[in-house]
């Protein structure tokens, strides 16, 4: 399984799983789980790993060929659902 610890605004019960494209990010406590499309797990992976949103919103763009605003709407929307999931913490939609 990954390491999730690198970056602090995800909660320590957090776990998750790349299966192909997609990640499935699961709350242990909660039981709570957040499944991630292709676009998602890149945003994922690189938050996990304690990149800032916006330079995940910046390899977004690159990778997926997509305006910069739209991905840092992408990875805002993401990390908010995420956040109302409790899987990370409020201040990490910010």
């Amino acid at each position: 399984m990954p390491e999730n610890k690198k970056n602090p605004l995800i909660l320590e019960s957090v776990t998750w799983r790349k299966t192909g494209d997609e990640a499935v990010i699961l709350d242990l406590e909660s039981s709570n789980y957040y499944s991630a499309n292709e676009t998602g797990t890149f945003v994922w992976e690189q938050f996990s790993a304690g990149k800032k949103p916006e330079k995940i919103a910046e390899g977004l763009a690159e990778e997926y060929g997509i305006a910069p605003a739209q991905a840092r709407r992408d990875v805002e929307d993401f990390l908010r659902d995420l956040a109302k999931f409790k899987i990370v913490r409020p201040e990490a939609a910010k």
